[in-house]
């Protein structure tokens, strides 16, 4: 299982991390979107998930997340928020039971407690993404995530039924994955939008790619058989940028799913307690290398979305629907 805590406090100092560098300036710019409308600033997305972990109707009065043409808060507000939210996670959810994560306050509209702490976690990982493609048309270099994944959020067996069910979590992700590619065209899933430093972002069909490659490796991983990665099997730093169709990627992209379902029916503790002698990260058990592609993908759901925006597509809200989806302690 993955305990609740841990996966809050990886998630917020990732998210912190996304902002390292930035100026005032930087932090409270809009780019045009094609169609005229603006996007958030980066300062406004920090407050918007400072707001989520700090419950945010009764702790951020001053700024208004409702406005149609929203005013970035400065960045040394929007940080004084994240400090705040980082605090007050760490005060309640770290002596929290399963009696309270188990819980259903009137609030939540149905979610329980446990629930919710995971659909801020991966809100955080998708506002993460979108912030990281921004800083690239700003002219940063992209920062690589995860960090250290098992130093803070490693996958142990568990006697209590908290936590989240891996089989849900990865089924949920490979969903709301499809759900952000839904509306593009073809054209605009090659576009390479230009940065401030006149290189230009990776194209939505290369990201599919660089996504994909991570669960057919996740597969060669829990299955220990030969995966075929077809003829262009590399989508990470260095690799060639040339844009890939949009019909390849989907098509790499079913295969990948195609083998997903067959190994999520046969996950044991054993299976995700053990190791490989194979691949870049063999000192991670199983259990924590499949955390580490469900949250990389959740960071490039988030990063596909801030360019579809660019490209006048509309904003698609994430997260999905939970219920009876993924729920703590399973949603059986």
């Amino acid at each position: 299982m993955y305990p609740p805590i841990e996966i809050a406090r990886f998630t917020v100092a990732e998210f912190k991390r996304g902002l390292e560098g930035l100026t005032e300036g930087e932090g409270q710019t809009r780019f045009e979107k094609q169609g005229g409308d603006r996007m958030n600033a980066i300062s406004w997305s920090m407050a918007h998930i400072a707001g989520h972990w700090l419950s945010r109707p009764q702790r951020l009065k001053s700024f208004s997340f409702q406005s149609e043409d929203p005013v970035p808060p400065t960045l040394e507000q929007a940080n004084a928020w994240l400090d705040e939210a980082a605090s007050y996670t760490e005060g309640w959810l770290a002596n929290a039971d399963d009696e309270l994560l188990f819980s259903k306050p009137n609030h939540l509209h149905g979610l329980s407690v446990g629930t919710s702490v995971v659909r801020m976690a991966l809100h955080s990982w998708f506002h993460c993404g979108e912030i990281n493609a921004i800083r690239q048309l700003l002219g940063h270099e992209e920062i690589f995530f995860l960090g250290d994944i098992t130093e803070h959020l490693e996958w142990r067996p568990s006697d209590t039924l908290g936590g989240y069910l891996p089989q849900e979590l990865v089924r949920f992700t490979i969903a709301e994955y499809d759900r952000g590619l839904e509306g593009m065209t073809d054209e605009e899933a090659i576009v390479k939008l230009p940065k401030a430093d006149g290189t230009t972002m990776n194209s939505i069909t290369w990201t599919m790619g660089h996504v994909t490659t991570g669960w057919l490796f996740a597969s060669a991983l829990l299955t220990s058989e030969h995966i075929d990665f077809g003829d262009r099997m590399f989508f990470g730093a260095g690799a060639d940028p040339t844009p890939p169709s949009m019909a390849e990627m989907l098509e790499m992209w079913e295969r990948a799913k195609g083998l997903s379902e067959k190994w999520l029916l046969g996950l044991t503790s054993e299976l995700l307690g053990s190791k490989r002698d194979f691949g870049p990260m063999q000192d991670e058990n199983l259990g924590t290398q499949l955390m580490r592609a469900v949250l990389h993908t959740w960071f490039h759901i988030g990063e596909i979305n801030a360019i579809r925006q660019m490209l006048g597509q509309d904003e698609i809200s994430f997260v999905g629907e939970m219920r009876g989806r993924l729920e703590y302690g399973g949603a059986a």
